[in-house]
């Protein structure tokens, strides 16, 4: 590998790194600080307010779905142009991704309409309430599945081109694996078994810090031929 490509790839391999790191901030931003108030309103709150959240929200969860798509875009295209249809499928389903995303957030807003309208006769309130809710749910779920699933792409991808240390990648893609089956409970009435969702949380620390210490596997290969070269 020519040295020319390392600092592109030790770019690439930074800013995905940043990222994965800034994805994982704005969830816990966007369940613990926007949502809650929005699947827990009840009316009191100004409509105004809630409004502003839900955009907040809305916009928040676009830019974390579309991030699976930007990881794909941003891998070195000399290493991946060999594995087209794995990139393909990964772009594919993030785009999918995304779309269920704003079907999802499309849901929520159908949702806190309802809750923020007092036209509804108290009779009809709750049933409409959890058929809203119902809808919502799973569309999150369907949502959460597909970008698990673009996910899964990504680390595949990796592991194809060769681009980290298999063992990381391998583990990072069990971990995805792990939350497919976890998020596939809700499509037969079962809840989510927490624990299968802990493995996706460490992957998506260690592979950033992997990244940001090591880079890619090309950069490293590239720093190689660097110093040869120059001695």
């Amino acid at each position: 590998m020519s040295s020319i490509y390392y600092p592109n790839h030790k770019v690439a391999a930074k800013t995905i790194a940043g990222l994965m790191l800034l994805q994982m901030a704005l969830g816990l931003l966007l369940n613990f600080y926007f949502l809650t108030p929005i699947l827990t309103f009840d009316g009191s709150a100004s409509i105004e307010g809630i409004t502003v959240i839900l955009g907040c929200a809305t916009l928040v969860a676009l830019l974390i779905s579309a991030m699976n798509l930007v990881f794909g875009l941003l891998l070195p295209k000399s290493r991946i142009k060999e594995h087209e249809g794995t990139f393909i499928s990964l772009i594919v389903l993030a785009a999918v991704g995304i779309a269920l995303c704003a079907y999802e957030y499309a849901k929520l807003a159908e949702y806190v309409s309802f809750l923020s309208s007092f036209s509804v006769h108290e009779s009809n309130t709750s049933v409409m309430k959890k058929m809203l809710a119902v809808g919502r749910n799973e569309a999150h779920f369907f949502s959460i599945f597909m970008s698990s699933c673009s996910l899964a792409a990504f680390y595949i991808l990796l592991i194809r081109a060769e681009l980290i240390a298999k063992w990381i990648a391998y583990l990072a893609l069990a971990s995805c694996v792990l939350q497919l089956i976890a998020v596939g409970h809700t499509f037969f009435q079962a809840p989510i078994p927490s624990l299968a969702q802990l493995p996706l949380a460490l992957s998506q620390l260690l592979v950033p810090i992997y990244l940001l210490v090591a880079g890619f596997l090309t950069s490293l290969g590239a720093r190689t031929d660097n110093l040869q070269s120059n001695s």
